[in-house]
């Protein structure tokens, strides 16, 4: 009897030992990750990152547990790098181009003006190639590391371009009129693009845009596609939509993750982050494709909005300013060499590419 109940004990003592090490300590605590985000929390931009933010929690079995928090939270939208650089905060969201501030060559990991001008044509899939499987990934890392001097990790998590004109008040039926209004833009290479057409842009955080058009500060104003703009209620001030984005083809957004603490993170979870983010990069695209179209029958059918073609001189006069913006730039080595990297990276995928829309635009066109 005695000897049973010792070999019982025994087998206890063993399926609890194997247990423990099998399985992970109920009271273990996770790791958490706070995000300071540049957007809004009705915006695509924040919903990406707590997509991502689901993703890994699921993968990793809540070993990692990332906050999200929507613009302002913590620190301004324009110190999130700086923030995250310092251990302020674990982790940011942010546009590439609004690094733009520190060196221009910003702008083009996140928004280079016109698809980096005639002499790149880049649209946002081929940009988003070059920044995660091409040599845009190292060339941000010494971004980063020599020319900005932050100690930062980047992970795209969506692309939301093409980036609309925008909302107006009244029509624009020529570059002259955009010249007499007092319009939001994006910042960096594309904001001073308008500039050098005439057109008085200037650059305000998501969360600004809605109460400066209500208060009468600003005529109109561009951010996003139908997904995020319509959220944000411009639809409710402005009824005058001009939808093509060929002056911003691409907008980039990036998780910004403190190098220290990213280097402490077991490598099981470093690999599930990045996994997730381009996961996300793919998520952010399906949403807008088919969500684009609900919302943007939404804002002419329930709304009253007119969608508008972008008049032609305006592009005409903004892709030959893109060139001479670039050229001006050119001149620092670095961001000649970012730019001299898109170039060739496009004229190695262009050829297929470029067959390949050609013949999704015939398919179009052949519904007509």
């Amino acid at each position: 009897m005695v000897r049973k109940k010792m070999c019982l004990l025994s087998l206890l003592v063993t399926l609890i030992f194997v247990g423990a090490w099998c399985t992970p300590s109920a009271s273990a605590a996770p790791i958490k990750m706070r995000v300071q985000t540049a957007a809004p929390n009705v915006s695509l931009s924040y919903k990406s990152v707590v997509w991502l933010a689901d993703a890994v929690r699921e993968m990793s079995n809540g070993r990692l547990e990332i906050e999200v928090l929507p613009a302002g939270a913590i620190v301004p939208t324009a110190r999130i790098p700086s923030a995250v650089d310092k251990g302020l905060v674990e982790a940011g969201a942010t546009y590439a181009q609004y690094l733009a501030g520190k060196h221009m060559a910003g702008a083009l990991f996140g928004a280079p003006s016109a698809g980096g001008g005639s002499d790149v044509g880049i649209d946002q899939f081929g940009h988003m190639t070059w920044l995660i499987f091409g040599p845009g990934r190292e060339l941000q890392e010494e971004y980063f590391r020599d020319i900005v001097k932050l100690n930062l990790v980047a992970f795209p998590v969506g692309f939301h371009g093409p980036l609309s004109v925008g909302w107006f008040a009244k029509p624009i039926n020529s570059l002259k009129d955009l010249q007499g209004r007092r319009y939001r833009s994006g910042p960096g290479l594309i904001a001073e693009t308008w500039k050098k057409i005439g057109v008085p842009a200037t650059f305000l955080p998501g969360g600004e845009i809605l109460p400066a058009g209500q208060r009468g500060v600003i005529d109109g104003a561009q951010w996003g596609s139908p997904y995020d703009d319509m959220p944000m209620g411009f639809h409710q001030i402005w009824k005058h939509y001009y939808l093509q984005g060929a002056h911003f083809p691409i907008s980039s957004w990036e998780l910004l993750i403190n190098k220290d603490f990213w280097n402490k993170l077991p490598p099981d979870l470093q690999k599930m982050v990045e996994v997730a983010s381009r996961a996300t990069v793919l998520e952010t695209f399906y949403r807008l494709l088919v969500d684009n179209g609900k919302l943007l029958r939404e804002a002419t059918e329930k709304y009253g909005v007119t969608v508008h073609d972008v008049p032609p001189d305006i592009f005409e006069a903004y892709m030959k300013a893109t060139n001479e913006v670039l050229e001006k730039y050119k001149k620092d080595p670095f961001f000649k060499k970012v730019l001299d990297s898109q170039r060739e990276y496009a004229d190695l995928i262009r050829p297929y590419w470029k067959a390949s829309l050609n013949s999704s635009v015939f398919i179009v066109e052949s519904k007509k």
